[in-house]
C-alpha cells in the first residue's frame, strides 16, 4: 500500500523516498554562513547558525541511511543520472563546512572526525562518479546532461583540501596535501568549466534547465578561495613555503574577480527565467546553490583580505555576509511556504 502524503509521517516517508542527492546544500549554506558571522564578529548569530547546520547535518544523515535501507534503487538511480550523480559531493561538503564550524568552536576532536568521513568519501565518489559518467552507455552524449551541479566536484574538493589547510597537523604531510587538493581543485575547475560552457552553447536552454546551480559557477571560485587564503595563512605562519605565497595570493585574486564578474550574468540568468519565460519562484532544493555562494563569498573576502592585509576587501566580506543572511532567510520562507501549502 502506497503512503500518501497527507499525514505527517507520510509526508517523511514521501521527502525521504524523493530526497534529492543535493539535499545537504542546505547545510552547507546554513554552516558557512555561521563561519562568516563569526568572521565578521557576529560570534552569537553564527553560533546559532552553526549549531543549526549541526542539527539539520544529523537529521539528513539519518534520512540518507533510511532511504539507502528503503529505496536503494531510487538512490543508484541518481548515482546513475548525470544530472543529478554530482549531488551527492554535497554531503561531503557539508560535512567539512560543519568541521570547519566545529573546529571554530573549540571542538576539535568532533571537528577532524567529521571531516575524515568527508574526506573518505570525497575519495570515493571522485572516482565512482566520473567513471559511471564515461563507462555507462546512454543514447546521448554525456555532457548534455552538464549543468551547474557539476560544480560540486570541485566545490568538494577545496572544502577537503581546506579540511587539511584548517588542521595542517593532522599527518606529517597534512600542509603539502591541503595544497596539492588545492591545486586538483583548481585544474577541475578549469575542466568541469569548459564542459558545462560547452552545454550552454550546444545544446537549448530551458527554463527548467537554466536552475540556481549555476550559480555553484561563482560558488566554486569562492571556495577556491577561501581554501587559498587559508593557504596563505599557512604560509604567512611558515608551515608552506614563503616563495608559495605570491602564487598563492594571485591565484586567490585572479578567481575572485572571475568569480564576482559572474554575479550579474546570473542575475541576467534569474531574471531570464523567472521573468522574461515566467517560470514560477517557489522553493526547490537548488536555490540553496545561491545562498551558500554568497556565504562563501563573505566568508573568502574576509578571509582573504585578512591574510594579505587588505582592510577594504575584509570590510565588503563583513557587509557582505548580510546579503548571504536575507538570501538563506528568503529561502527558508519559501521553504515554510511550500510546507504550510501542503499541509
Amino acid at each position: 500500500m502506497n503512503v500518501t502524503p497527507s499525514t505527517i509521517p507520510g509526508a517523511v516517508t514521501h521527502w525521504i523516498a524523493h530526497q534529492s542527492p543535493a539535499t545537504f546544500s542546505s547545510v552547507m549554506a546554513t554552516g558557512i554562513i555561521g563561519y562568516g558571522l563569526g568572521l565578521a564578529g557576529h560570534r552569537t548569530v553564527g553560533q546559532l547558525f552553526s549549531w543549526t547546520a549541526v542539527g539539520l547535518l544529523l537529521i539528513l544523515l539519518a534520512a540518507l541511511v533510511v532511504r539507502l535501507i528503503t529505496h536503494g534503487r531510487a538512490m543508484l538511480a541518481d548515482l546513475l543520472n548525470p544530472s543529478a550523480a554530482f549531488g551527492f559531493f554535497t554531503i561531503v561538503a557539508a560535512c567539512t563546512v560543519v568541521s570547519l564550524d566545529l573546529g571554530a568552536l573549540g571542538l576539535t576532536r568532533i571537528s577532524l572526525g567529521i571531516a575524515t568521513a568527508g574526506g573518505i568519501l570525497w575519495v570515493g565518489l571522485c572516482y565512482v562518479i566520473p567513471a559511471l559518467l564515461v563507462l555507462i552507455e546512454r543514447p546521448e552524449p554525456g555532457i548534455a546532461h552538464a549543468n551547474g551541479s557539476w560544480f560540486l566536484w570541485v566545490v568538494a574538493t577545496q572544502a577537503v583540501a581546506g579540511t587539511f589547510a584548517f588542521h595542517p597537523y593532522i599527518f606529517r604531510l597534512g600542509n603539502i596535501a591541503a595544497l596539492a587538493i588545492w591545486l586538483l581543485g583548481c585544474m577541475l575547475y578549469l575542466m568541469i568549466a569548459t564542459l558545462v560552457t560547452i552545454r550552454m552553447l550546444r545544446y537549448p536552454n530551458h527554463p527548467e534547465t537554466l536552475s540556481p546551480t549555476y550559480w555553484i559557477f561563482m560558488g566554486a571560485t569562492a571556495i577556491t578561495v577561501m581554501t587559498g587564503s587559508q593557504l596563505l595563512s599557512l604560509a604567512n605562519a611558515g608551515v608552506l613555503e614563503p616563495w608559495l605565497h605570491p602564487m598563492i595570493a594571485f591565484t586567490c585574486f585572479a578567481l575572485l574577480s572571475v568569480g564576482v564578474w559572474f554575479i550579474p550574468l546570473l542575475v541576467l540568468f534569474g531574471y531570464w527565467r523567472h521573468v522574461v519565460r515566467r517560470h514560477p519562484l517557489r522553493y526547490e532544493t537548488s536555490l540553496w546553490a545561491i545562498v551558500f555562494p554568497l556565504g562563501m563569498l563573505a566568508s573568502c573576502c574576509q578571509f582573504l583580505g585578512r591574510e594579505t592585509d587588505f582592510p577594504a576587501l575584509q570590510h565588503f566580506g563583513q557587509g557582505f555576509i548580510w546579503v548571504a543572511v536575507a538570501a538563506w532567510v528568503g529561502t527558508t520562507a519559501l521553504w515554510l511556504g511550500m510546507l504550510v501549502r501542503r499541509s
